[in-house]
């Protein structure tokens, strides 16, 4: 565990980045620090490696004061990505990974094999190894950054907004490769981030932060997003909020309508395995957006409905075989209690029922 008790940061100049900041980060866990430009993110993280002295309070690592520790032993037993992932141009890839095992002392060999081992780990073609990092595009170094930071196998993970230098389609396949590795590894991560999305989307724990370093909210995400503390904290989460509680819902509580349904003149037709080909209907052939149920979010759920033709997405199973149809409508009743319908001589304006006057408009 990581815990920060009354951690103060004030520069020569008399600017206070940080001031008198408590916060426990739990063991195996990924905990998110989000906030705006400036709230001191990036100073809390550099704190638990000594790359930032504290002027005041202490920042323990389970249980034991940083301070006392020295700083090259403790950065050593500790993974660090930051952006860009800051590998060493002048090194191989393998070599770049294998540098704080053989800081340790761990010999060539074994130092090379193991950072062979966490190529294939992070997702990295065997060949990759070979090669510099010029060689490599942006979500490669990314990779190669964590696997470094991975090397030694620390027991805490920093991160310092380690995706934001990719592009979104990379991003997310990089995220989605972090949580893969948590599963497994179940480390302990201090995360900075100021993307709130992908802030809900990694963190077990998030801490939004204020000017100075001050905690507005430490929360789980799903009560991040439907209690925020505060309307700072609601503005700061943005007015889809709601949205992005979908992808944190999992779209197993969808009612399925049958495969063979009649969606307003659309069939789904599939191949001789059972998996989907296409919507036919009205003379045409469109795509059939799909999610997995056992795998997927509410949020991917409707995604897939909006984009489909006839108004529904296709649950599919391990095999992509379709297993039912979900439309825009089963996918939001799976969010709760179903809205009744207005009685007639009412209609609904923004969600709110409102009763017809006398004699109409």
């Amino acid at each position: 565990m990581i815990t920060f008790e009354g951690a103060t940061k004030r520069h020569p100049d008399g600017t206070v980045a940080v001031e008198g900041l408590d916060l426990d980060v739990p063991a195996g866990r990924i905990t998110v620090l989000v906030g705006p430009s400036g709230c001191g993110k990036t100073t809390l993280l550099r704190m638990v490696n000594r790359m930032v002295e504290p002027t005041s309070g202490r920042v323990l690592l389970n249980g034991e004061d940083v301070a006392s520790l020295p700083a090259a032993r403790l950065r050593r037993g500790i993974g660090y990505v930051i952006q860009q992932a800051g590998l060493f141009p002048h090194r191989r890839v393998l070599d770049n990974i294998a540098t704080v095992p053989r800081l340790l002392g761990r010999d060539r060999r074994t130092a090379r094999a193991r950072a062979a081992e966490l190529l294939e780990l992070v997702g990295l073609p065997p060949e990759t190894s070979r090669r510099y990092p010029f060689q490599l595009s942006g979500g490669q170094q990314q990779r190669v950054g964590v696997a470094r930071a991975l090397a030694a196998d620390p027991p805490v993970l920093l991160m310092d907004e380690p995706f934001s230098a990719v592009d979104p389609v990379v991003r997310a396949g990089l995220q989605e490769e972090l949580l893969r590795l948590q599963s497994e590894l179940n480390k302990t991560v201090l995360f900075v981030t100021h993307d709130i999305e992908e802030a809900v989307r990694l963190g077990d724990q998030v801490v939004v932060l204020r000017e100075h370093g001050r905690i507005a909210q430490c929360a789980d995400p799903h009560t991040l997003l439907t209690a925020p503390a505060d309307d700072g904290v609601a503005a700061f989460l943005g007015r889809d909020r709601g949205l992005r509680g979908l992808g944190l819902r999992p779209a197993t509580a969808v009612a399925l309508l049958p495969v063979g349904t009649d969606l307003h003149g659309w069939r789904l037709a599939v191949d001789a395995g059972g998996r989907p080909t296409a919507w036919e209907g009205n003379g045409e052939r469109r795509p059939a957006p799909v999610f997995a149920p056992a795998a997927d979010s509410l949020r991917s759920a409707l995604d897939a409905a909006v984009l489909s033709p006839a108004g529904a997405a296709v649950a599919v199973d391990g095999y992509g075989r379709a297993t039912g149809l979900a439309t825009r409508a089963a996918v939001l009743a799976a969010l709760g209690p179903a809205v009744p319908e207005p009685a007639a001589g009412e209609h609904t304006v923004d969600g709110p029922t409102v009763e017809e006057p006398a004699g109409g408009r």
